[in-house]
């Protein structure tokens, strides 16, 4: 049975920025610090120092030339299917709803329908999750109520 105390490890991934790995780079090159000592200066993960690392020597990063190119560091292209939630998609849809008080009535499968026609196709869950990422939530639309013959005979009197 272990007796020492308990460690907390905290196991949220960060994310690494294009600054953060040229210093890691620079650092673990050109220094002579440690990987627990970049981990300290740069809030990551000793694995993830070596294989930030470990990909720019991969990319063609020299460590005796005095130069990190951007290169070495950048992101790859991601793979998978592209977005359909370009800009001037979501523009459109806001516009729309944003129009007049029968926009905000819509739904978003009309909103859909109304892109189609635009040739922008488009399912009614992502103009869901556009309006909802812009701060709409769902609503019933208000109506005035209309007056019954007795509540007409009562005013006319």
């Amino acid at each position: 049975m272990y007796g020492g105390p308990l460690l907390h490890v905290n196991n949220t991934a960060k994310q690494s920025t294009i600054a953060k790995r040229a210093t890691v780079v620079a650092l673990k090159s050109y220094t002579t610090k440690w990987c627990t000592e970049i981990t300290i200066l740069t809030e990551l993960s000793v694995p993830s120092v070596n294989r930030i690392y470990a990909k720019a020597i991969k990319r063609g990063f020299d460590p005796h030339r005095t130069v990190v190119d951007n290169e070495f560091v950048e992101d790859k292209p991601r793979s998978g299917k592209p977005t359909k939630q370009d800009p001037s998609t979501i523009d459109i849809i806001l516009s729309k709803v944003r129009l007049d008080r029968y926009g905000r009535e819509k739904t978003c499968a009309d909103l859909a329908s109304d892109l189609s026609k635009l040739e922008i196709n488009i399912s009614a869950s992502t103009v869901r999750r556009i309006l909802k990422k812009a701060g709409f939530r769902k609503t019933k639309p208000t109506r005035k109520p209309g007056l019954t013959k007795k509540m007409r005979a009562e005013r006319l009197a």
